[in-house]
């Protein structure tokens, strides 16, 4: 950051100077500018901007109060810390000011001292100053740069600026530092001349040295001195001494009058050990060498900082004793480095010996070679090193040129106090790390204290590297430098080399070659720092392992020299491409139980790009575990292998890997058990039950071994072992738990090992077709042995568990059906499959199968994920459950029955498994049966309904069709056509779906005035209903359609589209007077909950939501929360009729207020029925098709063409329930408030039984059946569809137990499951169905309660106490005797051409006559049912009566017949039908005429006769009416009455047969009849009189009746002979 801005130096000047005037006088101010000119001269602008004006302007008046006085001999030196308050500027470094008179070697020797003792340089400012001064040292003037002259004085003033000192006492002792360096200096300068002069005096000694030294040596000698004289060393000192010998060793003597320069500062107060020298420097001092080299002990503080050089001239005597050494001390000028070393003297002729000793030829190769060698040497060796030695090291140093190798040479300095190295380096190898490796040997080697180096690059292929190294001379240290060169080797041999080295040795030459090749950077520096290469190696071989399928990979290591009582230790994970998220992986550990303590993440890269990670943790394990990870180490490592892989999951069970030493897998399934807890609602959550298990982790062990036990060594044990092994691990736990103090702890426990023992198979031990184990785990319980399972309670139950997916199928019976829901509530999906499945219960009362349900959660869904990525990961995780299933359940082969492989099971044999779709799955029917067929199944493509080889629901629209039905009959009802009359419709869902598609072209009548969906809402108030109707047509055509796609411009006015998301909707005039609305505008919501509770005709949901409720219940009992701001109460419904297309869109008490309040609904299972009752068909076709292709008698593909061809067909069928069980209903509902105490007799019953809950199903109890009776209301519609479905459940269960189904008469009923043109192919197929007695029993059922009442079968147990099955049997027989499904059809066929009414009352009379007949042959058959002989006895004789009925009866009989038939042919009946019905109480009296025939042999037509004349006789029709117009208070009374008519019938019957059988009466039948009343006149007489007497009574008494009754017995008595 600059601090002003300047244009040039010159501006800057000016702008100091202004700054400067504000401090100093005018006068003054010139020689201050010109002062600062100088002063900042050679600073460039820029370094000049980043400091402050002012600051600038404070340190030159500073220097300026220095220069104001100075003294030549008292150079000043000044360190301080500048700032404001004390000098008036600041700076945030340290001020260092000296002045000192020019002298040379001054700004280095400074620089040097400040280097030495760390401080950084930040600004360095010098300049030379020509003066004058006064005699006291004032300054006087200030002239330019560069004046000489008499009496102007050269002053050197230096300005720096260090790193910040803080103390003061730092700040005084480099100020005295500073000073002794400059006196150094000083001296140095002063003595140079005399130094100099020295020399040439040495010079002419050696020409008189005694001692014979040979001429050229001489010469030589003195050429060298003079050349040192020449500008190339720079004298420092001179000092004389001699060696003093001591007993090991010696001392120096110096001679103080011989010191110059340094000498007389370095030498003065030597102690003796100063002074001492060791032997060999004896040795060497003693040498007669005239000329000698050598380095001084301590580096120079003046000039450079290096360690000065010592030339000695020895005075030698004659015998070549040295007399006296004289020593200079200087330093080389920097010249002599660049010098040739054939010009020095002295080295010359040692260079030139060694040229000759080589015998190369100069100008061959390893002439110039060694001559390269010698040039570049250091001159340190060539002054110092004698010539043998030189010799050898050079011509060792020509040899390795141009090999990669590395070389080391050592020499030892004469005096000991240093060591010289050379050491030779490849340059592709030499760093600084390598560079201080060999320091490092060397320094340890040879007990160095200090070291200096040179690094020398050249075109060479080796590096040089020149130490010198300071030693101890008392230290002897004996080197071996072939040793030591193999240390430095050894030190300089890289970890890639270790690592090269030994891949090859463990992957072999040719592949670990390869692998070196394929990573070339190799492992990363932090890597190589903390590893060794022979972990790398390892590293390598777990990367290389990596694969697709095994994309992770774990290792567990304790680093090596770790103290034993640490707990640290290591893992390795080995991952490809990217690198793993911490944020991933610290869970999974803190999981596991450890203590992540650090990560180290490293990155190697392959040759093809490819990154591959290696992520070091170290971690400790968790408070509270003792335990040996080494031991559980492949346990920990497959655990946390698959937990990354998410194979399992990462939460707290995890622990019980370390804690129990649990493998994952048993993990898991203890997770399994905690999830299924869950979802029945244990009220634990999952962390509380992982805790549990971890403070119990022996009984967690028990509990697996349990398992194991149960389902693993099952296979290889008796069922005795197995039961006592079972017993004894049973024992195991019961005991640990008495030990479990925290009372939810024990329970969750306690669950746990009922868990177990409820579950009956498992696919836990199942391998896939690999040999590994299954990625999920599927369970079969019995739920009955599971305590506190949510109510109802299903048969079987199979909850499959994947970390991807859960799921949970419910059955109540081995044959059960239900859909598939992909399920979006995660916490309590068991909770809605419930809920679903009790509506699928009541639902499948049509057909074979009792309800099942299931539903799976995706746990994985990719968040953010488009439409087709969550539908791909929906459909893996329906594959998943679906298997989970199949995994488990028996099949079929050749009509025997299969287990599943490596499955136990504890249950029998349960073959029968069929789904279907449902919300969410609607299209996944042929990914369920791929799965069906891939296990070879035997339902083969019957296994899921509705695929593509099935019948296609939503195609057919048979969802719609069947609820259309119920709402045709409830607009029949209230006298409207919905076909022929125009209504209108307010609807929940859109044209997309397939409910409330297919439901609003049912009729191109209807006026959909409102409709919305989870998107959109829209409003037609007043739509034309044929125009509307086509586009529909075209929208529901569409792939893919919303409200939005709706043309407008068809709209009526006041109408439109409007989203649900908008903040408001203005309401029109026409929908303000359509839906009765007062507001100008609402929000969406709000207009929603207008609509539903708008005047239309029909509410028709073909949605997902619950939109209905009752008054007295609260949103959150609906539990859909979504739709709480639009729900509406059952009492706020103004629409007549609601068609429940879809499922759950009220609740069942929202629709018994909507009856109790005249509205028109059935419930949804009734009027959605027709969806499960086609997939039932079209499974049970399939089951008898399969058959018949396996035999070979047809192949698949005309099998599928017959499946098609028959869609209409079996659409009719399931159509045909609808309407009959709809019908049924509208029958109940017609007589429920008479028939009250019925329905609680049959609830009663049912619930005395254990077959139903009143309060699950939302029955009304006896207080509130009291209530409504009151108002003269019984059972609602809806109430009535719960109880028409139980009926048929329990009549169906009742049948399958019994013989019915096996009976060959009774089986012929299956027939009408099947289509027509079927039946009349594969009849006989057909008896061998695998369902048969299912069917036949389903039917039967059916055919009964849709025509004779729910609460029939009740009845007639109760009055005959017969069995449910005989009932069934004995109603077959009247059934097929009086062809009552034929009269049933007419009676329907009239649908819209008489009143509903009318039909309902023709219907009345045939259940009547059906009832009578039926409890008559359970009453005269009681234990000889025979249906085949019966009917066929039975049938003609009625067939030839009932023709004949009007010339049977006679009297006010005919004339009560006469009367009905009238009326009802008035009211539009047909004639024939009108005959029927009219004389169904006379046809009912046909079976005992018939019976009556067979005892006494006459012709039937005769003994109807005599009957009827016996009737009219006695009056006996007109008594019976009394009979039964008897008001019933109770059942008693009802079963009274039903007596005394059969007590009636059985006299009338008696009578008859005595009149048939006088002897020698008269053949007509009246005079017959006549003579037989005369022959026993005194009791006919009581009986009229007593006749006279009831028709004379004013009330009804049953005493009455009970006494007449005896009466008319004692006439049937009259004339038999007395017992």
């Amino acid at each position: 950051m600059a601090f002003f801005t300047a244009a040039s130096k010159a501006d800057f000047q000016h702008q100091l100077q202004a700054a400067l005037a504000q401090h100093i006088s005018e006068q003054a101010l010139p020689q201050v500018a010109l002062f600062a000119e100088q002063f900042f001269g050679i600073i460039s602008l820029d370094e000049l901007t980043q400091r402050r004006m002012s600051d600038l302007a404070g340190c030159t008046l500073s220097a300026w109060r220095l220069l104001e006085r100075f003294d030549h001999g008292q150079p000043q030196v000044r360190v301080y810390n500048p700032d404001y308050e004390r000098h008036g500027w600041q700076s945030t470094h340290t001020a260092v000011e000296v002045l000192h008179h020019d002298l040379p070697f001054l700004v280095d020797s400074v620089r040097t001292e400040l280097n030495r003792r760390g401080y950084s340089i930040h600004t360095l400012q010098t300049t030379v100053l020509s003066v004058r001064r006064g005699s006291k040292g004032e300054l006087l003037e200030i002239l330019p740069k560069g004046t000489q002259g008499e009496g102007i004085q050269q002053e050197s003033l230096m300005y720096l600026e260090i790193d910040r000192c803080a103390n003061a006492a730092e700040l005084s002792v480099l100020g005295k530092e500073l000073e002794q360096v400059l006196g150094e200096v000083r001296v140095a300068v002063a003595d140079f001349e005399p130094m100099k002069a020295k020399v040439q005096e040495l010079i002419q000694s050696i020409d008189n040295s005694q001692f014979p030294i040979a001429a050229e040596e001489k010469t030589e000698i003195k050429s060298f001195l003079e050349w040192l004289v020449g500008n190339h060393f720079t004298f420092l000192g001179y000092e004389e001494f001699v060696v003093g010998a001591d007993q090991d060793g010696g001392h120096i003597e110096y001679d103080p009058n011989s010191f110059l320069g340094l000498a007389k500062l370095l030498r003065a107060g030597l102690t003796s050990d100063d002074l001492r020298i060791e032997d060999y420097a004896v040795n060497y001092l003693r040498e007669p060498t005239p000329l000698s080299f050598a380095k001084a002990a301590h580096p120079s503080r003046v000039h450079r900082p290096a360690y000065p050089d010592f030339v000695s001239i020895r005075q030698i005597d004659a015998d070549g004793k040295v007399i006296k050494e004289c020593r200079f001390m200087g330093l080389y000028t920097s010249s002599v480095y660049g010098e040739s070393v054939r010009v020095i003297p002295y080295i010359r002729r040692k260079v030139e010996a060694i040229e000759q000793r080589s015998g190369f030829q100069a100008k061959a190769h390893l002439g110039k070679e060694l001559a390269q060698v010698l040039e570049v040497l250091p001159r340190d060796d060539l002054f110092q090193t004698p010539v043998d030695e030189l010799f050898s090291t050079v011509m060792s140093i020509v040899q390795i040129q141009e090999r990669n190798k590395i070389r080391v040479f050592l020499r030892k300095d004469p005096y000991g106090r240093f060591c010289y190295c050379l050491a030779y380096v490849p340059r592709d190898i030499y760093s600084t790390e390598v560079r201080q490796k060999i320091q490092q040997v060397l320094m340890d080697r040879l007990q160095a204290t200090d070291c200096e180096f040179w690094t020398f690059f050249s075109e060479s292929v080796l590096a040089r590297v020149q130490l010198i190294l300071r030693v101890d001379p008392k230290q002897r240290i004996d080197i071996d430098p072939l040793l030591l060169e193999k240390e430095v080797v050894q030190a300089c041999r890289s970890w890639q080399d270790d690592y090269a080295s030994l891949v090859v040795e463990s992957f072999g030459e040719a592949h670990g070659t390869n692998v070196l090749a394929d990573f070339p950077k190799g492992f990363p520096a932090g890597y190589r720092e903390r590893f060794a290469a022979h972990s790398a190696v390892v590293d390598m071989q777990h990367l290389l392992s990596l694969t697709e399928a095994n994309p992770l990979v774990m290792s567990f290591y304790q680093p090596l020299g770790q103290v034993s009582g640490q707990r640290e230790l290591h893992c390795k994970l080995y991952h490809a491409d990217t690198p793993l998220a911490l944020s991933d992986v610290l869970p999974i550990l803190e999981n596991l139980g450890l203590r992540v303590l650090g990560e180290f993440p490293y990155r190697l890269r392959h040759n093809n790009g490819r990154e591959f990670w290696i992520h070091d943790f170290a971690f400790t394990a968790a408070e509270g575990l003792d335990l040996d990870i080494q031991q559980l180490n492949d346990t920990l490592q497959d655990a946390f292998v698959h937990i990354v892989r998410g194979d399992a999951e990462n939460d707290a069970f995890n622990r019980l890997v370390l804690t129990a030493g649990l493998p994952w897998r048993d993990v898991a399934l203890l997770r399994a058990y905690a999830r299924y807890l869950k979802q029945i609602r244990l009220g634990f959550d999952l962390g509380y039950i992982a805790s549990t298990l971890n403070n119990h982790t022996d009984i967690a062990r028990e509990l697996t071994r349990l398992f194991k036990t149960r389902f693993y060594l099952a296979r290889k044990l008796t069922s005795d072992d197995l039961e006592d092994k079972q017993q004894r691990l049973e024992q195991a736990i019961l005991t640990a738990l008495d030990d479990v103090q925290v009372l939810n702890e024990d329970r969750i426990l306690r669950r746990y090992l009922d868990l177990i023992k409820a579950t009956l198979r498992t696919n836990f031990y199942q391998t896939d077709a690999n040999g590994q184990n299954k990625s999920y785990f599927s369970f079969k319980f019995n739920p009955h042995l599971i305590p506190e399972l949510p109510k109802p309670v299903p048969k079987f139950e199979i909850f499959v568990y994947s970390p991807r997916v859960e799921g949970v199928h419910l059955r109540f019976g081995n044959v059960a059906r239900g859909g598939l829901r992909w399920s979006d509530r995660e916490e309590d999906f068991r909770t809605e499959v419930l809920g679903l499945v009790k509506a699928q219960q009541v639902k499948n009362s049509v057909i074979v199968p009792v309800g099942a349900k299931g539903g799976f959660l995706p746990r994985r869904l990719p968040l953010g994920g488009s439409r087709d990525e969550i539908a791909a990961e929906g459909i893996a995780c329906y594959r998943i459950f679906i298997s989970g299933l199949l995994d488990i359940t028996d099949n079929l082969k050749d009509g025997a029955l299969v287990p599943p492989a490596n499955v136990v099971r504890h249950d029998d044999d349960d073959p029968y498994l069929v789904v279907a779709a449902d919300k969410g799955t609607a299209t996944f029917s042929d990914i369920a049966n791929g799965i069906a067929i891939d296990y070879g199944f035997w339902l083969g493509d019957a296994f899921a309904s509705g695929g593509s080889a099935g019948y296609d629901h939503k195609k057919m629209g048979i969802t719609a069709k069947g609820a259309w039905v119920g709402v045709q009959r409830h607009f029949r009802e209230r006298g409207i056509n919905v076909q022929e009359d125009s209504i209108t419709v307010v609807g929940v869902g859109d044209m997309a779906g397939d409910v409330f598609g297919n439901g609003l072209l049912m009729s191109d009548k209807l006026q959909l005035v409102a409709a919305f969906n989870h998107l959109h809402i829209f409003i037609d108030p007043n739509p034309d209903p044929a125009t509307s109707f086509v586009e529909r047509q075209r929208m529901f055509a569409l792939p893919r359609s919303a409200w939005s796609d709706y043309d407008t411009s068809i709209m009526s006015e006041g109408g439109g589209i409007f989203s649900r998301s908008a903040k408001s909707i203005a309401i029109s005039p026409q929908m303000k007077e359509r839906f009765d609305i007062q507001a100008d505008k609402l929000t969406p919501t709000e207009l929603l909950n207008a609509l539903l509770k708008a005047p239309v005709d029909l509410l028709w949901n073909g949605g997902i939501g619950t939109y209905v409720k009752a008054s007295t219940e609260s949103h959150a009992d609906v539990g859909d929360k979504a739709n709480d701001a639009l729900r509406v109460n059952g009492n706020e419904l103004r629409c007549k009729v609601v068609g429940e297309g879809g499922n759950l869109g009220m609740t069942q008490l929202g629709r018994v207020e909507f009856g109790l309040n005249g509205g028109g609904s059935n419930t949804d299972f009734i009027d959605n029925a027709g969806g499960v009752d086609c997939s039932d068909h079209e499974v049970n076709i399939k089951i008898l098709l399969n058959e018949v292709v396996q035999a070979g008698d047809m192949t698949d593909k005309q099998r599928n063409q017959l499946l098609a061809s028959m869609t209409d067909e079996v659409g009719g069928l399931v159509l045909g329930n609808n309407y009959k069980q709809t019908q049924a209903l509208s029958l109940a509902a017609r007589r429920a408030y008479e028939r009250a105490a019925e329905y609680k007799r049959l609830m009663s019953d049912l619930e005395g039984r254990g077959k139903l809950d009143r309060a699950i199903e939302y029955l009304p109890t006896e207080e509130q059946l009291t209530e409504r009776a009151a108002t003269g209301k019984g059972l609602t519609r809806p109430e009535l569809s719960v109880l028409i479905s139980y009926s048929k459940i329990d009549l169906k269960e009742a049948l399958l137990k019994s013989l019915v189904p096996d009976d060959d008469y009774l089986t012929r009923d299956m027939e009408t499951a099947f289509p027509p043109s079927l039946v009349a192919k594969f009849s006989e197929a057909m008896r061998r169905h695998r369902l048969k007695r299912e069917i036949v029993s389903t039917q039967i059922a059916n055919d009964l309660v849709n025509h004779m009442g729910i609460t029939f079968v009740q009845r007639l147990k109760e009055s005959t106490g017969m069995s449910p099955a005989n009932v069934a049997g004995a109603y077959v027989i009247v059934r097929d005797i009086f062809h009552l499904p034929h009269w049933f059809r007419q009676i329907e066929a009239l649908d819209h051409q008489v009143s509903a009414e009318v039909q309902l009352a023709l219907m009345d009379e045939l259940m009547r006559l059906g009832r009578r007949a039926t409890r008559w042959f359970l009453r005269s058959r009681r234990n000889e049912q025979d249906a085949a002989r019966d009917v066929a006895h039975f049938g003609p004789h009625l067939a030839a009566l009932g023709l004949k009925l009007d010339e049977l009866l006679e009297g006010p009989t005919r004339e009560g017949w006469q009367a009905r038939y009238t009326a009802y042919v008035e009211a539009g009946v047909p004639e024939l039908l009108a005959r029927m019905v009219a004389g169904t109480t006379h046809l009912y009296t046909l079976l005992p005429i018939i019976e009556a025939a067979d005892v006494t042999g006459h012709d039937a037509a005769e003994v109807a006769k005599a009957y009827f004349a016996v009737g009219s006789a006695l009056d006996l029709p007109w008594y019976l009416q009394q009979i039964s117009d008897l008001p019933v208070a109770n059942n008693w009374q009802a079963a009274a009455r039903e007596a005394f008519r059969d007590d009636v019938d059985w006299q009338q019957r008696a009578i008859t047969i005595k009149v048939l059988q006088m002897a020698d009466a008269p053949d007509d039948m009246e005079a017959r009849v006549a003579l037989w009343l005369e022959q026993n006149a005194s009791m006919a007489d009581r009986w009229r009189a007593m006749m006279v007497e009831i028709r004379a009574a004013s009330g009804t008494d049953y005493a009455m009746y009970a006494v007449a009754n005896r009466e008319l017995l004692d006439l049937a008595m009259s004339g038999q002979s007395v017992l």
